[in-house]
């Protein structure tokens, strides 16, 4: 990408950004006060004034992703200036805009006295939104994207700094608590989440939305606070913002990092949606990113995913703590170990042979014209759940690759959904990526109800055909090596909604075309690549990974696909591994 298109994208980040906050308050509340009335079962005259107001914020957020796309960056300043000087998009905001202040001034007056103070942060987030519309779409194509980037960059050039030895004055305290192992399901009262944030609506919003699920909450409204209250306080998630003043949550994630709270996983949550952002908070150890205004469903999904992972880290020391001080007890203990080893074995030898059962075999991969294809998959000790397959069908080469939350048997189960669904969609010829994606997603989403689980997965498939690539769907990034080893980086968190989550995602789904040349690598992961950890904590990480492409591309796919695995191996050493390995590597021939 051009450093004139990197100025284009990171203004048009910028842009987004300031509109989707105050946007965030007005869908967060008003879902709120519609859940308030839908739980105590009240015939409620307001309710349509309430749709009505949530409406409207969903239809602000689609215009401001339509008219200003990521997935389709303006190639000049010209062509900018013309998206967001488009009448149409200033009518197309001001419109539901005005509709929600409207609503807000009938409802005051007549709405229950406990509501109104809700109704007034909507009422003022309209006002900040119409503010912007008429000020900041009217300067922004003035402001220069530089300015914009260098800005975005510094916050980020910040973290590589280190941090003055005054500002944390820390005594760590050596002694060791055995945490209780915690009972099936997670009771979710048992957690209390660490909420980060400068913005008083938006703290007001995470925490209602939080505590709403079960969760125990407690704030910090900066980061030095944050840091204070994690070294004497005992907290199972953190909610973490990023522009904050004084100290910003990249400087509070490298801390957390760094020192013995790494553990405690860490979802960053802002408006800000820059990729470099998103990047280099996962790089940095984040458990996850989520972009405001989020969708509360998401977020219920994201903190449990991370919770579960704390749980079984908790588990494991829990269990190695209690044998080293507890040696009176050890063949009681090692009984009830035996008896959960076995479980877990079983259930674990289930989950494989289901993987291994759906990995393409190599006759067939070799078969496949114009494309080198090598594949690997490899199970965690204990995590189960990623998939990846290649299938052909009139001429069509689809390559899958996903991740399914959790583990064991329940994941492995879903893989084997996943694949039949997609094979049979294939054979049905359905080849545009909405409807496929929505179709899949129905016949996965009834099926985990049916089994009462709260697994879902990540999913991209990419369709191949006479040099052009298909991508749809969320995941890891694409990584594509041209000549000379220089490497483009396909994102697809705006291509796809996770699987499984929610009984319909059309509206999420999109796709962007890829053309290779002579000689280009393609590259898929999984997450259990990127975030393997050594035994000091520290992630592989996409920059290794970047770097051993970039050393090898010349070579085939298999032998690609090899010098990846070597590397990951000896960066891993003796550590535990956590999460399965995937890999997928596509040459052009």
């Amino acid at each position: 990408m051009t450093t004139d298109s990197q100025s284009q994208l990171s203004l048009l980040s910028h842009l987004r950004h300031e509109l989707r906050t105050p946007i965030n308050a007005i869908i967060g509340y008003s879902e709120m006060i519609i859940e308030e009335f839908e739980d105590l079962d009240r015939d409620c005259a307001y309710l349509n004034d309430l749709s009505e107001i949530r409406n409207c914020g969903a239809k602000l957020l689609s215009c401001i992703n339509n008219f200003l796309n990521p997935a389709m960056p303006p190639s000049s300043q010209l062509e900018l200036e013309q998206i967001i000087t488009n009448p149409k998009l200033k009518v197309e905001l001001q419109k539901p805009t005005q509709l929600v202040i409207n609503n807000c001034r009938q409802l005051i007056p007549i709405i229950e006295a406990e509501f109104v103070p809700d109704i007034e942060k909507i009422a003022l987030a309209a006002n900040k939104l119409l503010q912007e519309i008429q000020d900041l779409l009217q300067t922004a194509p003035q402001t220069e994207p530089t300015e914009v980037k260098s800005t975005i960059s510094a916050e980020i050039a910040e973290v590589e700094d280190n941090l003055p030895e005054s500002e944390f004055d820390i005594i760590i305290d050596s002694g060791i608590l055995l945490a209780e192992e915690p009972e099936q399901p997670l009771e979710h009262s048992k957690y209390t989440i660490l909420i980060v944030d400068d913005n008083s609506v938006n703290r007001d919003l995470l925490s209602r939305q939080v505590e709403t699920q079960g969760y125990k909450v407690a704030i910090a409204v900066d980061g030095r606070q944050a840091i204070q209250m994690i070294q004497t306080g005992a907290y199972d998630a953190i909610l973490l913002d990023i522009l904050m003043p004084a100290m910003n949550g990249y400087q509070v994630l490298k801390w957390i990092r760094a020192g013995a709270w790494r553990h405690i996983p860490t979802i960053m949550i802002s408006a800000l949606d820059e990729i470099d952002s998103v990047v280099k908070c996962i790089e940095m150890g984040a458990a996850d990113y989520l972009a405001k205004p989020f969708n509360p469903t998401l977020l219920k999904a994201r903190l449990g995913a991370c919770l579960e992972q704390k749980r079984l880290r908790d588990r494991e020391a829990s269990y190695v703590e209690q044998l080293a001080i507890a040696n009176e007890e050890i063949q009681n203990l090692n009984g009830c170990l035996q008896e959960e080893n076995m479980r877990l074995s079983t259930e674990l030898e289930v989950t494989q042979r289901l993987q291994m059962m759906l990995l393409p075999k190599e006759k067939e991969l070799s078969m496949i014209e114009g494309l080198e294809i090598a594949g690997f998959m490899e199970p965690a000790d204990e995590v189960g759940g990623d998939y990846y397959d290649v299938l052909q069908h009139h001429g069509r080469v689809t390559i899958g690759i996903g991740d399914v939350t959790g583990h064991g048997l329940e994941s492995g189960v879903l893989m084997l959904m996943v694949q039949t669904a997609v094979r049979t969609l294939m054979e049905n010829n359905e080849t545009d990526p909405k409807k496929f994606f929505e179709v899949l997603n129905r016949t996965i989403y009834k099926n985990v109800q049916r089994m009462d689980s709260d697994k879902n997965l990540s999913l991209c498939l990419v369709d191949y055909h006479e040099g052009v690539l298909s991508i749809s769907g969320q995941h890891e990034e694409m990584l594509i090596v041209r000549a000379e080893g220089e490497i483009e980086r396909v994102d697809t968190i705006d291509l796809g909604f996770p699987i499984g989550l929610e009984e319909t995602i059309e509206d999420f789904v999109f796709q962007v075309q890829v053309s290779l040349n002579q000689g280009d690598v393609v590259v898929l992961y999984t997450d259990g690549i990127t975030e393997a950890e050594n035994d000091r904590g520290v992630h592989y990480g996409l920059d290794r990974l970047c770097a051993v492409l970039k050393q090898h591309w010349q070579k085939s796919a298999q032998d690609i696909r090899q010098a990846v695995i070597d590397r990951l191996r000896s960066h891993i050493g003796v550590e535990k591994v956590y999460d399965d390995i995937t890999l997928v590597v596509l040459k052009q021939k």
